[in-house]
């Protein structure tokens, strides 16, 4: 079966202008002419004409896909969609769960959605699509959690959670499995008060530091991260992040972000927000 890739690469060549018959012999097409026998190649090259292209569109179309299909066509589709376009749903370019993000309350607090209060078992968590959550919840402030752990156990997470509000809504950052840039869009478009709880660490504040509506960061009093991070065993990690993320805090404005790298940096340590996530239920 035709591969993504080499759908891609063929219906450039079928679509590229009739005079063009000279194209850059890629690993993909160079496999694709030892395999099918259709085109020539000659040194870093490979050669279509006329007839090679005739015969390619005959081999596209063999594999339900049209030779008038854009390269990019599988971009932005679902899986449902992409099968409309070819042989075969993984091609979709937007993963099953790129637009969904993961919501709770804090324990023994209702989530606000529809006009109803869903009171969650502990652990427990719901699933949204940005827009249905846009639509329906309905809370005056958002802590953001970086790591899944803490946010699976945030009853057990031993922070003051009060400058946050009564009643806020708990957002998990993402991951290897829920999109990022979902909880971030969801956060730009909600336009609530945004808290972090973040990582302790060059990477983690340099997060906070860029979420929408940032009000705040949630942490240890200053005294306690300080011996905390003294304690920390973690070094390799602090300097393995300040390449990426030590631009982003020198030039930090939010006054939470700036006081925490003081400290952080000061410390040369970094201090992952498990740490203050107790052993429970």
């Amino acid at each position: 079966m035709t591969t993504k890739m080499l759908a891609q690469s063929l219906l450039k060549v079928v679509q590229s202008p009739p005079e063009r018959v000279q194209f850059r012999a890629s690993k993909t097409l160079t496999v694709f002419v030892a395999e099918s026998g259709i085109g020539t190649l000659q040194g870093k090259n490979v050669t279509f004409n006329a007839a090679h292209k005739v015969r390619i569109c005959d081999w596209l179309r063999a594999d339900k896909i049209d030779p008038t299909t854009p390269a990019n066509a599988w971009a932005d589709v679902s899986r449902a969609a992409a099968l409309e376009l070819g042989p075969d749903e993984k091609w979709a370019g937007l993963a099953v769960r790129a637009n969904r993000i993961m919501l709770k309350a804090l324990p023994g607090r209702p989530l606000i959605c529809g006009g109803e209060s869903i009171f969650l078992p502990p652990r427990a968590n719901l699933e949204f699509d940005v827009l249905d959550a846009l639509e329906c919840v309905r809370h005056d402030s958002v802590i953001v959690v970086e790591n899944w752990e803490v946010f699976e156990r945030i009853n057990n997470l031993e922070l003051d959670l009060q400058p946050a509000g009564d009643n806020p809504l708990i957002l998990w950052r993402g991951g290897a499995h829920v999109s990022i840039g979902a909880a971030i869009s969801f956060l730009d478009a909600f336009e609530r008060a945004v808290w972090s709880a973040p990582d302790y660490d060059p990477e983690g504040l340099a997060i906070a530091s860029r979420l929408p509506h940032l009000k705040g960061v949630l942490a240890p009093p200053d005294e306690v991260l300080r011996s905390l991070l003294k304690k920390s065993k973690l070094q390799g990690r602090y300097i393995s992040q300040l390449a990426g993320s030590q631009a982003v805090l020198e030039h930090a404005q939010h006054p939470d972000v700036r006081r925490l790298w003081s400290i952080v940096k000061e410390s040369r340590n970094a201090l992952p927000q498990e740490r203050f996530c107790s052993v429970g239920n």
